[in-house]
């Protein structure tokens, strides 16, 4: 994969899930019915938590900062970020959402050929390239949630 292939990807994958998402009205946005009692609401505040993390952390990258090494394992970080998103309103989550996409849409647009697809570029990534993280985190993501916004 190149740059020009992840953008498009991560293009074409924000396409699907907004067309997903203007199908839904807002009761069925915020409907409790998909696993865990999560709404399709909880599921865009996780793609937000979770793109707006993938973000911080390549800055951190970039600036040659260990990332935590004791992290809370990835149910417990996802049952923190639902806490945190759950008070929220349907509009603010997306705005953050879309904040947290915008980010990291900039980062993959920005950051060299290298920084993203050279796995030997960030020794913290243990020889994944960047751009891994970026895909599991937009288009990636998305795709293994979409049977919960076609339910």
């Amino acid at each position: 994969m190149n740059k020009t292939e992840l953008l498009a990807n991560i293009r074409s994958g924000r396409k699907q899930l907004e067309a997903a998402l203007a199908r839904l009205s807002e009761e069925q946005l915020l409907a409790p019915r998909l696993h865990g009692g999560w709404s399709i609401k909880d599921l865009i505040a996780h793609f937000g938590f979770w793109e707006g993390r993938i973000a911080t952390l390549y800055g951190q990258l970039l600036r040659d900062e260990e990332p935590a090494a004791d992290e809370p394992p990835l149910d417990e970080l996802n049952a923190q970020a639902f806490e945190r998103s759950r008070a929220k309103s349907l509009d603010e989550v997306r705005r953050e959402e879309r904040d947290a996409y915008t980010q990291l849409l900039n980062i993959a647009v920005n950051a060299s050929e290298d920084a993203l697809f050279n796995p030997q570029h960030f020794a913290w990534t243990q020889g994944k390239p960047f751009a891994e993280w970026i895909e599991n985190n937009t288009y990636g993501h998305y795709e293994e949630h979409a049977e919960d916004w076609t339910k």
